[in-house]
């Protein structure tokens, strides 16, 4: 029988990089006071958990996301263990990596019931049993580029440095940005309406939305 690789010092089976987020639920079972549920959307490789490179977007996502009883909170990746959603999908993680909101000339898309509509992409990671015990999830080179060449054509040219300086921020600060944007949301539209052809993000230096062309993503330096 093989031996199982041991888990690292600091106890956690799951290692991103670079450092993502995720939201979970509590789902309290008989036994299991501390059982969460990680938010996840429906992919045709199955069940793809929502994973952010921002604390701040994944704070919008449970603000829309949590209801009376069903309360999101964001945590650390790092701190959840996906085995179980591995074991449910043929030992294979899926994740739903957020890169910006879609829009639609330059209003942003939401459901009815106000949530703004995220715009992912998909990740997948075969997961052998002998690596159960320390799984690494690596962003891909590809969706690396995708996400800084989104970044560059919204003039974000800070993002990196921006972002770092997020993820010291306490939950009151993360709120009080949060509903600093949602109240500089220049207009949203139906989630019906036709097709998406923007990603919206939000500057948290310059206070504003930015918007993006799909168009403007496809990349065309030569290979």
């Amino acid at each position: 029988m093989k031996n199982k690789t041991p888990r690292r010092s600091c106890g956690h089976v799951f290692h991103t990089d670079p450092a993502m987020f995720v939201l979970v639920t509590y789902k309290p079972k008989p036994g299991v006071p501390n059982y969460v549920q990680v938010l996840c959307y429906p992919t045709p490789p199955g069940d793809a958990m929502l994973t952010f490179l921002s604390p701040f977007d994944a704070w919008i996502e449970a603000i829309y996301s949590s209801k009376p009883g069903k309360l999101y909170r964001v945590i650390d990746a790092t701190t959840f263990d996906p085995s179980e959603l591995i074991a449910n999908s043929s030992d294979q993680l899926n994740a739903g990596l957020h890169m910006g909101w879609a829009a639609c000339d330059g209003k942003l898309l939401a459901k009815k019931n106000g949530e703004l509509v995220g715009y992912m992409m998909l990740q997948t990671l075969k997961v052998a049993p002998f690596d159960a015990e320390d799984i690494v999830f690596t962003l891909s080179a590809e969706n690396r580029k995708s996400v800084d060449l989104f970044h560059e054509k919204a003039g974000l040219f800070a993002y990196a440095e921006t972002l770092e300086s997020s993820m010291k921020w306490d939950d009151q600060r993360l709120d009080q940005e949060v509903s600093l944007a949602m109240q500089n949301v220049p207009a949203t539209c139906e989630a019906s309406a036709p097709d998406i052809n923007q990603i919206a993000v939000y500057d948290l230096e310059g206070k504003q939305w930015h918007f993006v062309a799909l168009a403007d993503l496809i990349d065309k330096t030569p290979a």
